[in-house]
């Protein structure tokens, strides 16, 4: 992939992407991350606009994304540093900051600071998450169970787990005086699982 960026020169003749030498087996799965990225950031427009299905399905169709791009890249011989930064950064958005505005904008906002407060600490434990994750994979010394199990709740299981007070409104259950107190402990409870050494 480096080999594809020239160095800037900053007298010379303006760099030239040259994306057509990036080998096909590089290129589709970070082309997947990308897209899984997009969906992410139609979720929260979606919610912003307040259609949350399709919020929520964005977010589905992120971890759906998330769980064939990397597959894809071993199965294609083409896993790269860089795609695995892209990945992070991609699931960071996906699973940290969408639900946490998803979740804020359902009805977090009705507890004020409080609630906003919450989902940042959700958003901030979905980035520890990821970023233990990737220290890990460089760990000489990690555990011999990390290679076969997670440590705490993945991102994206982490992400959809957290939305379950938003597909219950969907589907109906009757909103009350407790609902949003109750959304915002789960929902905290959810974020501090995900940093959890819990395997």
């Amino acid at each position: 992939m480096a080999a594809s960026l020239p160095p800037l020169d900053p007298h010379g003749a303006p760099p030239v992407w040259r994306l057509g030498k990036i080998p096909v087996r590089v290129l589709l799965p970070n082309l997947v991350t990308l897209l899984a990225l997009c969906s992410g950031l139609t979720a929260v427009r979606m919610a912003i606009e307040g259609r949350l299905e399709l919020a929520l399905a964005a977010i589905v169709f992120a971890a759906i994304l998330d769980g064939v791009d990397g597959r894809l890249a071993r199965a294609l011989k083409g896993t790269s540093r860089f795609g695995a930064e892209l990945d992070s950064l991609a699931d960071f958005v996906n699973f940290g900051c969408a639900p946490a505005l998803i979740l804020y904008l359902w009805g977090l906002d009705t507890v004020g600071s409080i609630g906003w407060l919450v989902v940042l600490i959700f958003a901030i434990c979905a980035a520890l998450r990821l970023a233990r994750f990737n220290v890990m994979l460089d760990d000489p010394n990690r555990p011999a169970f990390a290679a076969d199990f997670f440590t705490g709740i993945p991102a994206p299981a982490g992400a959809i787990v957290a939305l379950l007070p938003v597909y219950l409104d969907l589907l109906g259950l009757p909103r009350g005086a407790a609902t949003a107190p109750v959304a915002l402990v789960y929902c905290l409870g959810i974020g501090l699982l995900m940093i959890s050494k819990v395997p």
